[in-house]
């Protein structure tokens, strides 16, 4: 019967250790400004409401057309990100734009929070919709510069949080309506919100032998 109870209580508490705390779930509202049409491609802001502190998403864009022609630098987006991808099903004509970790280098994300304080990062996968309004399959000069809808999903990489955060697991789903291509020197000013859900990462479970448990218990 003691042997039956210890081996209760080893089970018991190998699923405590393994299981992560229960998560935490945060809507954020997010400000910040930036841009695909500057180098480097990245947006820069703060909380406006669920975290305080500051953001930052980053896009590798080496090997893009510079900043300073910025019709290069657009065709060379439009043609690697957007051209290929257009949805031409009858009323919802679009085209996607899918910046994801298929780069050489993923996008990342970055946050440094005061309450509680610490640190968060990780990667970031963006998708961009460009309606076609009129709809014929060309992009026009209004529906480039129309503002277009803006998906980004974010994983956590427990290596990269501190403080507060140290060892968190998570992930966030945000969206925007107000991304828009601008030319350089005119930063994009975006408004984003969405679903952040951390927890504490799960913890590795030591294997270890009857012998070595009962020992623990005599």
């Amino acid at each position: 019967m003691r042997r039956l109870l210890l081996s209760a209580l080893t089970v018991a508490i190998t699923i405590l250790v393994a299981l992560p705390v229960a998560a935490g779930d945060t809507f954020v509202v997010m400000q910040g400004q930036g841009g695909l049409m500057k180098s480097p491609a990245r947006y820069t802001g703060t909380f406006l409401s669920g975290y305080t502190g500051s953001w930052e998403f980053t896009i590798d864009d080496t090997g893009w057309p510079a900043e300073t022609d910025s019709t290069a630098r657009f065709d060379h987006i439009w043609s690697e990100f957007f051209a290929d991808n257009y949805d031409d099903s009858p009323g919802s004509e679009a085209w996607y734009g899918e910046i994801s970790s298929n780069m050489p280098k993923a996008p990342t994300f970055s946050m440094s929070l005061s309450s509680p304080p610490g640190y968060l990062g990780g990667n970031i996968s963006l998708t961009i919709m460009v309606l076609d309004k009129v709809p014929d399959g060309i992009l026009s000069q209004s529906e480039k510069h129309s503002p277009h809808n803006l998906t980004a999903m974010l994983v956590v990489n427990p290596r990269l949080g501190g403080d507060e955060y140290d060892n968190t697991c998570g992930q966030a789903a945000l969206g925007s309506g107000t991304f828009n291509f601008v030319n350089p020197p005119t930063n994009d000013m975006i408004y984003v919100n969405g679903l952040f859900q951390t927890f504490t990462c799960p913890s590795a479970v030591e294997e270890s032998t009857w012998g070595a448990i009962k020992s623990l218990y005599e």
